[in-house]
């Protein structure tokens, strides 16, 4: 049991890789997970299913994870259940094909709102609690594409991501004194309700398969666990061996 009593806030956690790490962490013993998502219903759903076929304590609440005033109400649902926060996954995203000419001025927005801003709040109020216990995980979810570029999603979404690697280092940097350790996980071809229509093509990856969440999740496990406690400032790619570096 790598997470035994941890207590842990998932952003993103209604589908995809957020709810494969959902149930990675209930898998290992974690005390209480709550799911944030816009989704509330998908949220409740999942919340609901992983706890019964783990017997963790796991609750969903609904939050648009680019507005400070929710974010805080997160917090404070998280508070009324727990003393202590140990890992945070920055996990919301969201990611279009769009070329760079169809990409509007709100659209660059939205991407940079919900793949970067969140995590730099996140981060934040979850620092507050992390710093003054001298402990604490965060997590981002970055991308194969903020290291090589967008080749089939747009470009804002590969610019969030390249922002995602550099928040990481920089929120690393900030919270170490702390004992407080900052990661990235970077996917790359992955199999999710939102890359389906994505055309991905597993001839293109050195192990000849695209993919799953689960195998995410494992990588995101070792940095939310004592594992990985000398790891900061790191991304760990899990792309199938398409992108080395």
């Amino acid at each position: 049991m790598l997470l035994e009593g941890k207590n842990i806030i998932v952003t993103g956690g209604a589908s995809g890789i957020g709810a494969a790490c959902v149930k990675r962490f209930a898998e290992e013993g974690a005390g209480f997970v709550l799911i944030v998502d816009i989704n509330a219903e998908a949220g409740e759903r999942v919340a609901k299913e992983i706890s019964k076929a783990t017997g963790a304590k796991v609750a969903a609440v609904k939050a648009n994870v680019t507005i400070e005033d929710d974010i805080k109400e997160v917090f404070n649902v998280f508070k009324k259940n727990c003393d202590r926060l140990d890992v945070l996954l920055n996990c919301a995203g969201i990611a279009n094909t769009r070329n760079i000419y169809e990409i509007s001025c709100e659209q660059w927005d939205r991407t940079m709102n919900v793949n970067l801003r969140s995590a730099f709040l996140f981060s934040r109020e979850a620092l507050k609690i992390m710093e003054p216990q001298k402990y604490g995980k965060i997590i981002n979810m970055a991308s194969q594409a903020g290291k090589s570029g967008g080749i089939t999603v747009g470009i804002d979404y590969a610019v969030s991501k390249a922002g995602i690697l550099n928040l990481t280092k920089s929120l690393a940097k900030q919270a170490a004194p702390y004992s407080v350790t900052v990661n990235s996980v970077a996917p790359g071809l992955i199999a999710t309700a939102m890359t389906t229509s994505f055309g991905y093509d597993p001839e293109t990856v050195p192990l000849k398969r695209i993919g799953t969440p689960e195998e995410v999740a494992d990588a995101v496990m070792f940095v939310a666990s004592d594992l990985s406690r000398y790891v900061t400032g790191a991304c760990i790619d899990v792309n199938g061996g398409i992108l080395m570096s």
